[in-house]
């Protein structure tokens, strides 16, 4: 008896340990990539490139949009994206250069056509001739994330209401524009930074799970709430930072894996 209760100690010991240990390197991993250096590779460089926050919003919402697959692919396309705005996201909306896309069936990114690209920037025409800017228009809804849902319903990429997507894009937008950080515009004060979730795809569900973080088969709503949660235990005042610590595991990992691998002779 004795000698089960000092074997279930150490185990219990043991796990903390461990914890501890993944806490310190999610820490380290986080403080290592979170840093300017990092937007010059990843579609956040898009709307870094604009001063105004109607252009930033613009550019950040269709970027992200397009945000998933191949990195170098979505950079690419992200390139297009932007050159196709021209000097100004806000006002490629307003003129509607984008009614020539109509009825376009021709490929604009992977399963979107011209025409999906047509229908996202005319929902956002409709909002900009309301009001000043999205923030603006979403400030006061508890949920972000599904008033997006509702107000881009029917578009190809927003994920319908009624599936329990992990909505990766929407979260990754709100990322990008709620945060002050190294990385992140900052440019939006409605949502605090605590009410983020990590924007979840198959790579970061698989960074997730060889870290023990969650247990979860299914990429879903409620994997994203099991990391976010977890997340909160080691960044509090900002879980979303948890994202770039799997960043910056997966690289740590890949760079190791590369460095292991037999040379062909």
């Amino acid at each position: 008896m004795l000698r089960s209760l000092v074997g279930s100690e150490m185990c219990i010991r043991d796990r903390k340990n461990i914890m501890e240990e993944l806490r310190d390197k999610l820490l380290d991993w986080a403080k290592q990539f979170e840093t300017p250096d990092f937007i010059k590779d990843d579609p956040i460089f898009f709307p870094h490139k604009y001063n105004d926050k109607k252009d930033i919003e613009i550019s950040a919402f269709l970027t992200s949009w397009i945000a998933f697959g191949n990195r170098k692919l979505i950079m690419q396309q992200a390139e297009i994206l932007d050159n196709l705005m021209g000097n100004s996201p806000y006002a490629f909306i307003m003129n509607k250069v984008w009614e020539q896309y109509k009825e376009n069936t021709n490929t604009f990114y992977r399963m979107f056509t011209y025409h999906d690209f047509f229908c996202i920037c005319q929902r956002l025409y409709n909002i900009y001739q309301e009001w000043d800017d999205l923030e603006v228009f979403y400030e006061g809804y508890n949920n972000v994330i599904r008033e997006i849902q509702t107000d881009f319903g029917g578009v190809k990429g927003i994920p319908k209401l009624e599936r329990d997507s992990p909505c990766k894009r929407i979260c990754l937008f709100l990322r990008w524009v709620v945060r002050k950080s190294p990385v992140d515009l900052g440019i939006w004060n409605i949502i605090h930074p605590t009410e983020l979730y990590i924007p979840l795809d198959a790579h970061v569900a698989k960074m997730a799970h060889q870290l023990g973080i969650t247990t979860r088969k299914t990429e879903d709503w409620k994997m994203v709430q099991q990391v976010t949660n977890y997340m909160k235990t080691i960044f509090p005042d900002d879980p979303c930072r948890g994202d770039f610590a799997l960043f910056g595991y997966s690289t740590v990992s890949y760079t190791h894996l590369r460095a292991h691998e037999t040379p062909e002779h």
